[in-house]
């Protein structure tokens, strides 16, 4: 019998709901982090960037993925920090 690895992560190290919709999605964007980026650094600032999206759609009523449009993430890279919706 072989053991069985469980990986549980702390809160912040998980990737936002924005992009774990279903089980499926969840596991590809934690193979995505664990896997596909090597540095550190990358890793957290990716991360960190993930959550601040997500927490702009959610300010913006933006609940899906699915419903995020480029206009969406460009005006995501050109705001100001914490700047109201529009």
């Amino acid at each position: 019998m072989q053991p069985e690895i469980i990986l549980s992560l702390a809160p912040m190290l998980q990737p936002a709901a924005l992009f774990t919709p279903t089980p499926k999605a969840a596991r590809r964007v934690l193979e995505f982090f664990t896997a596909q980026i090597n540095n550190d650094h990358t890793h957290k600032a990716y991360l960190n960037a993930t959550w601040r999206f997500a927490a702009w759609c959610d300010r913006r009523r933006i609940g899906q993925l699915a419903d995020v449009q480029a206009v969406h993430v460009a005006a995501f890279v050109n705001c100001k920090p914490n700047s109201p919706p529009q």
